[in-house]
């Protein structure tokens, strides 16, 4: 399955590994270049989820089109806003 992960925070994060893990082509979407930068260059989410290596087959971009480019299935991980109603 090709899957794109949009959040880079700790669930998205986790989850996208999980996913690679699994065998599953992952693309992680962060919304700040400069995160998704730092990602791919630790290999880690320092930020959110710090001490967990992420594999090397997952894909880490802050294009959404290229995360969402022939993606089967897209998991959102994204925060919600509590007050907005």
């Amino acid at each position: 399955m090709r899957a794109a992960v949009l959040g880079a925070g700790s669930w998205g994060t986790a989850f996208a590994r999980l996913l690679a893990r699994a065998g599953h082509a992952v693309t992680l979407w962060a919304r700040r270049p400069e995160h998704a930068a730092a990602l791919r260059r630790a290999r880690e989410n320092h930020d959110y989820l710090p001490g967990v290596r992420l594999p090397k087959a997952l894909v880490i971009t802050s294009d959404l089109a290229s995360a969402l480019s022939g993606a089967e299935a897209v998991f959102l991980a994204v925060p919600s806003l509590p007050w907005a109603r």
